[in-house]
């Protein structure tokens, strides 16, 4: 899949732009530390500078906010099934990417039951945490 594409230090500069600045966008994935520790890499490899980000990870959200009783544990398809989410995670980018954003709504739905409607609540409320409620 990757054979001819160009390389990913040739496409760093086009990421960061799509990405913008970390002072006013926040990134999203699943399972965060994963993709981020690859971005991280390369960036370093290509002597480019890793923005600070905030980053929401779906995973210590759902944990946030469900048990073990909701769901077995955090994987993108348990969630995306427990959410009933349009799209079907398959380990391909845009269709992973359009579950986890179908997922941090249903998220942020449950937030939103707990008055949690800020960026700066989403902080508070997961670092108050002291145990995840379900694993993953």
């Amino acid at each position: 899949m990757i054979q001819g594409s160009p390389s990913i230090g040739n496409l760093f500069p086009s990421l960061l732009e799509f990405l913008g600045p970390a002072s006013e966008n926040i990134l999203v994935a699943h399972n965060a530390n994963f993709d981020l520790g690859f971005l991280k890499a390369a960036a370093s490899q290509h002597n480019y500078p890793w923005p600070r980000y905030k980053v929401f990870d779906t995973v210590r959200l759902a944990r946030s906010v469900l048990s073990k009783d909701d769901v077995i544990d955090c994987k993108l398809s348990t969630l995306s099934a427990y959410f009933r989410t349009t799209t079907t995670p398959n380990h391909r980018a845009l269709d992973d990417a359009r579950a986890t954003v179908e997922v941090l709504h249903g998220i942020f739905e449950r937030y939103g039951s707990l008055d949690i409607t800020t960026v700066e609540d989403v902080e508070a409320f997961t670092r108050r945490l002291k145990r995840p409620k379900a694993s993953g």
